[in-house]
């Protein structure tokens, strides 16, 4: 069985192009040191409208983690943790 991972919300750090510069993970801020991928998905429009852009992350601590910000509301959630 695959396990579910269901996405945390975290607190992310912008630059003016909307990428992200830093994510806090359990509560310590991480410096981005480059986003190696970005996809968008847009989907069920006709239920609940999901559109989202992610990003590959590879921090400062040398950890690479998926981030996407929820384009409906702005709010920003690591996919696994």
């Amino acid at each position: 069985i695959t396990p579910v991972f269901t996405p945390r919300e975290v607190g992310v750090v912008a630059n003016q192009c909307g990428d992200p510069t830093a994510v806090a993970l359990k509560k310590r801020p991480r410096k981005v040191v480059s986003v190696r991928n970005i996809w968008r998905i847009d989907d069920e429009w006709w239920r609940e409208e999901i559109s989202r852009l992610y990003y590959e992350l590879e921090l400062d601590n040398g950890s690479v983690i998926t981030v996407f910000q929820d384009l409906v509301s702005g709010k920003w959630y690591q996919q696994k943790y």
